[in-house]
């Protein structure tokens, strides 16, 4: 009283077996994901790797001396940045100080912001210089939000001294 029935179906053809045709989809479905990935990783490349790495590499030496040399300076950046809104413009004020606490005066100072995610967006801001020794300002915006790094820097002579930090800015109200 056994009723079995017969498997009639033909597996001597490849593409007429499902496991295969379940196979060939799953690695192009992958094939086609690591494509769009490539892709995208080109087209949206933010260029954040230094184009001359090897010869920053090779510098290193004079960086570490740089360093050295700025702890030996002993001046004090003392810099005044409100927090700000992506757009708005902003007061940025800087005292300089020498390594009793004196006020100085520096032949330039230069606020860089650099984008992290774009290297597009990244520029420079000469500080004015206002009433009083060692103290300079300027209006500064930034145009999206999010992080930002900013360093800094002033320059006397061949001496230079620089400061870094990073900020976020937040979304405009």
């Amino acid at each position: 009283m056994t009723d079995t029935k017969q498997d009639t179906r033909d597996w001597s053809v490849a593409w007429k077996n499902p496991f295969v045709i379940g196979w060939v989809v799953i690695l192009f479905i992958v094939l086609s994901v690591n494509f769009f990935m490539v892709s995208m990783a080109i087209v949206t490349n933010p260029g954040l790797v230094v184009d001359d790495y090897y010869d920053q590499g090779k510098r290193m030496d004079v960086i570490l001396a740089e360093q050295k040399k700025m702890e030996q300076i002993g001046w004090q950046l003392e810099v005044d940045m409100p927090i700000l809104s992506e757009g708005k413009k902003d007061l940025v004020k800087l005292s300089v100080k020498d390594k009793e606490g004196k006020p100085l005066d520096v032949e330039t100072a230069i606020l860089y912001f650099y984008r992290p995610s774009d290297r597009n967006l990244d520029g420079q801001l000469v500080m004015n210089k206002i009433d009083g020794t060692g103290m300079y300002e300027q209006s500064f915006s930034l145009p999206l939000k999010g992080k930002w790094d900013l360093i800094m820097e002033v320059t006397k002579g061949d001496l230079r001294f620089n400061i870094g930090r990073s900020i976020m800015v937040q979304d405009p109200e």
